[in-house]
């Protein structure tokens, strides 16, 4: 892992792993980005001083499993979805019914997925296919980095049961889990999401 491992769509992202050779840094992911940083805990411990993992699983989800075949199939078969349901479909997948409760709000990110786009690239595609893996939760019970998982209460892509279920797995980890957002609750609950980030890493 050079830098940064960085998802267009969701900004998921880790900085600086291996950028400062003999000096551990606070890693810190979201949904795929978070099980990379769980198994890097696991596997390169002297890199991280913490991690945090948000929105994140030690097992697959059938829901997901499903969602992420479905458009493989269509990406393998050339069938590119209009970006307008495309839009829609990510909406209800990503946002909180508290974030949608106001019109204009829930336009806002209507118009902007749509302009995002629903063409995937082939990287995506091979990310997509991460979806099918073996559960992990006994393995995670070998982690020895300090550990905070936030869950995000209205999460329907990785339920925030998940993220407890990966905190209960870490000896010592914190869980922590923030009302009103869904799957990219970091970007509806900013505030809140960087408070518990500050806090955490301020007292490491």
């Amino acid at each position: 892992m050079r830098g940064r491992l960085h998802d267009r769509r969701h900004g998921r992202r880790h900085r600086g792993a291996d950028r400062a050779p003999g000096r551990p840094a606070h890693v810190i992911g979201t949904s795929l980005g978070a099980r990379v940083t769980q198994e890097l805990a696991l596997a390169r411990p002297d890199l991280l001083r913490s991690a945090v993992m948000m929105a994140t699983a030690a097992r697959p989800h059938p829901v997901q499993q499903a969602w992420s075949r479905s458009l493989m199939d269509l990406y393998d078969k050339g069938v590119e979805v209009p970006p307008s349901f495309y839009a829609a479909a990510a909406v209800v997948r990503n946002l909180s019914p508290a974030t949608l409760a106001d019109p204009i709000i829930a336009r806002d990110w209507v118009q902007m997925y749509e302009f995002a786009g629903s063409s995937l690239s082939p990287g995506e595609r091979a990310q997509l296919a991460l979806s099918d893996y073996e559960p992990r939760v006994e393995a995670y019970r070998r982690i020895s980095v300090r550990s905070l998982v936030i869950g995000f209460a209205d999460d329907l892509v990785l339920p925030p049961r998940l993220s407890r279920e990966v905190a209960d797995a870490i000896p010592g980890a914190r869980y922590a889990e923030v009302a009103d957002c869904g799957h990219i609750g970091y970007l509806e609950r900013p505030d809140e999401v960087n408070r518990l980030l500050v806090e955490f890493i301020g007292r490491g």
